[in-house]
């Protein structure tokens, strides 16, 4: 399975979000958003297949951390529009523009949380041998 969600995102939804990121609705900075999703979720999956192949699992492990926290952008990103358009009262472009960022950069966020919490609790589970 890591192969398919690997070869999807290098050769199909990656390269498709980054082409739609340069169209992108919200003028200028949705559109920086956008293509900085796709690159970065490109970047990270292409670094997680390097480092599997390598043998460095646990760099490829933090690496498919990265990616899935962005592949979940695109449900976190409704989820934010959900929530700012029934608690405020905001044009819907300056919505978009707001949830294009939060969409993904709080969701990096978590994942690099994550990456340090089990790094930390890895380290503290092995004892120093003398």
């Amino acid at each position: 399975m890591g192969y398919v969600y690997v070869a999807d995102i290098l050769l199909i939804t990656g390269p498709a979000g980054l082409v739609m990121g340069f169209y992108a609705n919200g003028g200028f900075l949705s559109r920086v958003a956008f293509v900085a999703l796709a690159v970065l979720w490109i970047f990270f999956t292409a670094m997680a297949l390097i480092k599997a192949k390598q043998k460095d699992f646990k760099a490829h492990r933090n690496y498919m951390i990265r990616s899935y926290a962005l592949t979940l952008s695109a449900i976190t990103l409704r989820a934010w529009k959900y929530g700012i358009t029934n608690t405020m009262t905001l044009p819907p472009m300056d919505v978009y523009r707001v949830v294009a960022w939060l969409g993904w950069v709080g969701n990096l966020i978590v994942a690099e949380y994550i990456i340090r919490k089990n790094g930390r609790k890895i380290k503290s589970h092995n004892p120093v041998v003398a």
